[in-house]
């Protein structure tokens, strides 16, 4: 009997225990929700703040159009529209970086508000100079009545006026959507908070109910692990020894599907990295087989050829034209290589400056025109749009569009190559199409197209180079934050798309 009362007596202590840490739980969920719905309270009046400020814009504005009016017709002085563009540059400064203004509190500018604080803060620049170089500083050198030119500059001034003034109703309007948003969504977390609040007295009836049912499912959770089934686990709330045996059970079983789980991957890494091997061993061989016969294509025309200079048999003249026109091969071979090398080791250098894009193209075309891997049945086209200047480097980018169309070259026998331009204002970029009449580019080749030692080796094709060149192409694209891609036409031949930025920004 003495036993059963000191169970009964420990028992009754740990639910005890574990509701007093339930209603203090409640507590103080209780004390959060007030503290959190104060907290998004009075970021709804910083905001309120903001968008008081925000709106002041408009009467400021209009406070120093009117003090540049009376200021020009000699109404005013200059220290009056001095004092109108210092309160206006002082609010519009206020409204991003916060503090206290005008007796207000003031958060900094959230960041998805700053896009469009800089549209005001550059109109605001703008009309500031306009007023400065057209009234202050004019005014200053003549003591004479407004021009006629001077009130054309008014009314300048006055569409500039109303630019910022809408770019400030922009801003203000964007605040108040915020604002609405947050509203609602204070609404929300009060219903939130208040259903958290009900669950909670709910759970704490339920815990007292099911306190002591861990031990039946641990015995059914045992019953499935020995069956092989580790898709299980067995609830645990509280501190008490069923609780800590409970969370031991779902740990051990989650330590033992976490092994097995973890041998599958390392097997499947394990496999993909052993065909990824072989794949790249396998156009290593290629790379080095096709290098090789790159190399000894020009050797021994140059070998041959000085052969029969020497002994008179051919002119010097011929012989020189030939053995210069292999030896740039070989140059070029070695530039691929090079930078190749450049590129892994992240040293691929890009000298930036303003180029002519248009003219660029059109001398990779007339180069185009004379490679000898081009058919007499294929003729060579440009598509211009309106001439533009980039920054960019341009070696780099004639590298990369004389890569580019001699492919073209390569695999079209009859047809055109048309290079065309795009240029796209609104997004900062020019887009370049090389669009040929060709063969097309294999489905096994495209998920490797612009990887190192990829080329078109089917049919036994003896043109397929070393598989380099799109590998560079690439690279020099993304040097310029640009963008390239492939796909094959409709009816026959393929078109590689470059965008590249006309201001050099990395493209989004």
């Amino acid at each position: 009997m003495s036993n059963n009362t000191t169970i009964f007596r420990r028992l009754r202590s740990k639910i005890i225990t574990k509701i007093g840490i339930l209603v203090v739980i409640e507590i103080i969920i209780i004390l959060s929700s007030f503290v959190i719905l104060a907290y998004f309270e009075s970021q709804g009046t910083y905001l309120g703040n903001s968008i008081n400020i925000a709106g002041k814009n408009r009467f400021l504005t209009a406070n120093v159009q009117l003090a540049a009016v009376e200021y020009q017709s000699g109404s005013s002085n200059l220290g009056d529209l001095s004092k109108a563009i210092d309160t206006l540059d002082a609010n519009i400064h206020a409204l991003k970086d916060g503090g206290s203004y005008l007796g207000l509190e003031l958060r900094p500018l959230p960041p998805q508000f700053l896009n469009y604080w800089n549209v005001i803060n550059q109109n605001w620049d703008d009309y500031k100079k306009s007023i400065v170089d057209k009234i202050i500083k004019p005014m200053q050198t003549t003591a004479e009545l407004p021009s006629v030119e001077q009130l054309s500059t008014t009314n300048e001034l006055k569409t500039k006026a109303l630019v910022l003034i809408g770019s400030s109703d922009a801003l203000v309007t964007k605040l108040g959507e915020f604002a609405k948003i947050n509203s609602q969504n204070l609404m929300l977390l009060q219903i939130l908070l208040g259903i958290l609040n009900i669950m909670i007295l709910v759970v704490l009836s339920y815990l007292i109910v099911k306190m002591l049912e861990p031990i039946s499912a641990l015995t059914k959770a045992t019953a499935e692990v020995r069956k092989g089934n580790l898709d299980v686990t067995v609830a645990h709330k509280g501190r008490d020894e069923l609780s800590d045996l409970s969370q031991s059970f779902n740990s051990m079983v989650d330590s033992i599907k976490n092994y097995r789980r973890n041998q599958n991957e390392l097997t499947d890494k394990l496999a993909k990295t052993n065909e990824e091997l072989k794949r790249k061993e396998k156009l290593k061989d290629e790379f080095i087989n096709i290098a090789s016969h790159e190399l000894k294509s020009p050797i021994q025309p140059i070998l041959g050829l000085a052969g029969l200079a020497l002994k008179g048999k051919i002119k010097h003249e011929e012989a020189w034209e030939v053995t210069l026109r292999q030896a740039r091969k070989l140059e070029q071979l070695a530039n691929d290589i090079l930078d190749v090398s450049r590129i892994e080791s992240g040293n691929l250098s890009c000298k930036m400056e303003k180029v002519r894009i248009n003219e660029i193209i059109l001398d990779v075309v007339a180069a185009a025109k004379l490679n000898p891997n081009l058919s007499e049945h294929v003729a060579v086209n440009t598509k211009l749009d309106t001439p533009i200047e980039i920054v960019a480097d341009k070696l780099r980018i004639t590298q990369l569009l004389g890569n580019i169309i001699g492919n073209a070259a390569k695999f079209t026998t009859s047809g055109n190559i048309t290079v065309e331009s795009h240029v796209h204002l609104k997004e900062n970029e020019i887009e370049i199409r090389i669009v040929d009449t060709g063969s097309g580019i294999p489905d096994d080749i495209f998920p490797v197209l612009f990887e190192k030692f990829s080329t078109n080796r089917s049919s036994g094709n003896d043109k397929s180079g070393t598989g380099l060149g799109l590998f560079i192409s690439k690279a020099i694209v993304l040097a310029h934050g640009g963008k390239i891609s492939a796909a094959n036409n409709n009816q026959s031949g393929t078109t590689f798309s470059i965008l590249l930025p006309i201001n050099g920004n990395k493209l989004l």
